[in-house]
């Protein structure tokens, strides 16, 4: 009778052991879950609170474009040199890069580092191939998250 009451005590103690063991697992795997779905809903939410308007663009020289564009969403944009640019015919547009030494480049004429809701900036693209007149353009800004708009426009 004694060595079923420690048997019994032993198989206690082992299960609570086990428990323990297997809830703390578990805890651990919940809080990773809830903390990937924390972060994916930021971003859905900023994604979605992001949005931009390109207002006018117009060619200030035979290889260089002007362009206006807005941000219209409720949400800043940080990291504004992570902006994708994109130019050219229809069909044919290339990647702009950021400041670069290399042509084609944009950049702001002032530094912009935030770009607030409702704010207007100004992007400059330079070093192009020679502009033809009466040629349809595409110009398409990309924000760092994802958000872009298109604009289409014939110059001279």
């Amino acid at each position: 009778m004694g060595s079923a009451v420690i048997t019994e005590a032993i198989l206690l103690i082992a299960s609570v052991i086990i428990a323990g063991a297997l809830a703390g697992v578990v805890m651990t795997k919940v809080g990773t879950f809830q903390s990937t779905f924390t972060q994916t809903t930021e971003n859905q939410k900023q994604t979605v609170l992001t949005n931009i308007k390109i207002l006018y663009a117009q060619n200030s020289t035979s290889s260089s474009v002007t362009a206006w564009v807005k941000n219209v969403g409720t949400y800043s944009i940080t990291n504004t040199q992570n902006i994708d640019v994109y130019f050219g015919q229809t069909g044919s547009m290339q990647r702009i890069s950021y400041n670069a030494a290399g042509s084609p480049s944009w950049a702001f004429p002032s530094q912009v580092t935030s770009w607030d809701k409702a704010n207007t900036v100004q992007i400059n693209i330079t070093d192009l191939s020679i502009i033809k007149c009466g040629s349809v353009y595409e110009l398409q800004v990309t924000t760092p998250n994802g958000v872009s708009d298109e604009y289409f426009v014939t110059f001279c």
